[in-house]
C-alpha cells in the first residue's frame, strides 16, 4: 500500500473553502489582498481578463482553474458579453507556518480539461453553483475544499521546479519516508531507518534528501515537529503533552529547540499568536 502523501499534513494544517461568487459577471471585480485569503476561480464559461499586483495579465479563454494560495490583489474583468463564474476564498490554517501553504506556488493556472481527475466533482459543483437549493451555500464550501484537495493532489504528482515540500513529495523514493516523518514526528527517525523506508544507501539518501528538499533529513524533522507543535499549542494541547507528541524526551529539549527555530519561548509564541487569531475578523 502506497502511503498517503496528504493525510498527516492535512491532519495538522486543514484547509476552508468559502464561496462567495457564483453566476454571470459582467464587468470589473477586485479580490483585495487585505481579505488575507486565498482565492479560488472557476471559469465555466465565457472570456476574462485576469491580472494581479505582480504585474501578470492574462487573457482566459477556456474554462480555467485559477488559484492563489496566499494572499495577493488580483482584478478580473469580462466585457458585456458575460463570463460564468464560480469564486471561493481559501483559508489555509496555520498560514505562516503551513508546509503546504509555504510550498505552494503563488499562481496556479489550469484548463479544467487538464484536470480529467476533477471532471465528475466540477460537474456536480457547477450544477450546485448555479441552481438555488436548500443548503446550497455549504455544499458548495465542500465542494471547493474537495477541488482543494484534488488539486493539491494533482500538484504533488506535478511536483515543482524549486527545492522544497512539493519536489520531495513527487520523489518516489524520497515521499516514503518523508510521509513516515511526518505520520509519526514523535519517532527518532535515524538515518538509516529513513534510508531503508527509501530504499536507498544513507549516503544517496541523504544526498539526495538535501538536493531535492534543501535541508538534511534531520533538520527537515526539527522544522517538521515544530511546526507541528505550533499546531498543537494553537488547538489547547498542554505544553508537556506537545513536547512528547512530537519527539522531545524533556520539556527542556523541547524548549531549546523551540526556541532556537521560532526565536520565543513556546508561551511566549503562542500568547502573540492567539492575539493574532482573536484580531482577525
Amino acid at each position: 500500500m502506497s502511503a498517503d502523501l496528504l493525510s498527516p499534513i492535512l491532519s495538522y494544517f486543514n484547509v476552508r473553502a468559502r464561496v462567495f461568487y457564483t453566476g454571470r459577471l459582467c464587468g470589473h471585480a477586485t479580490f483585495d489582498q487585505s481579505e488575507d485569503a486565498g482565492f479560488l476561480h472557476l471559469l465555466r464559461s465565457g472570456t476574462a481578463n485576469l491580472r494581479d499586483s505582480t504585474g501578470f495579465i492574462t487573457t482566459l479563454t477556456k474554462p480555467t482553474l485559477v488559484f492563489y494560495p496566499r494572499p495577493l490583489t488580483q482584478w478580473i474583468d469580462v466585457d458585456q458579453s458575460g463570463a460564468d463564474l464560480a469564486c471561493a476564498s481559501v483559508d489555509f490554517e496555520h498560514k505562516s507556518f503551513n508546509p503546504i501553504a509555504l510550498a505552494l506556488p503563488s499562481r496556479f493556472m489550469c484548463e479544467l480539461e487538464e484536470l480529467q481527475s476533477l471532471q465528475p466533482l466540477l460537474e456536480i459543483l457547477f450544477a450546485e453553483a448555479f441552481f438555488e437549493a436548500p443548503g446550497r451555500q455549504e455544499v458548495l464550501n465542500r465542494l471547493f475544499e474537495l477541488v482543494l484537495i484534488q488539486l493539491l493532489r494533482a500538484t504533488i504528482t506535478r511536483g515543482s521546479g524549486d527545492v522544497g515540500l512539493l519536489r520531495g513529495l513527487a520523489h518516489p523514493q524520497l515521499s516514503r519516508a518523508i510521509s513516515a516523518m511526518h505520520a509519526e514526528p514523535a519517532n527518532s527517525w535515524p538515518l538509516e531507518e529513513l534510508a531503508g523506508l527509501a530504499a536507498m544507501s544513507r549516503s544517496s539518501f541523504a544526498a539526495t534528501f538535501k538536493r531535492e528538499m534543501g535541508q538534511t533529513p534531520g533538520d527537515y524533522l526539527t522544522t517538521w515537529r515544530i511546526s507541528t507543535a505550533q499546531a498543537l499549542l494553537l488547538r489547547g494541547t498542554p505544553l508537556k503533552h506537545v513536547a512528547e507528541s512530537v519527539g522531545y524526551a524533556s520539556q527542556a529539549g523541547f524548549l531549546r529547540a523551540f526556541k532556537t527555530s521560532v526565536g520565543k519561548s513556546p508561551t511566549v509564541w503562542l500568547r502573540h499568536a492567539e492575539q493574532v487569531v482573536h484580531r482577525q475578523p
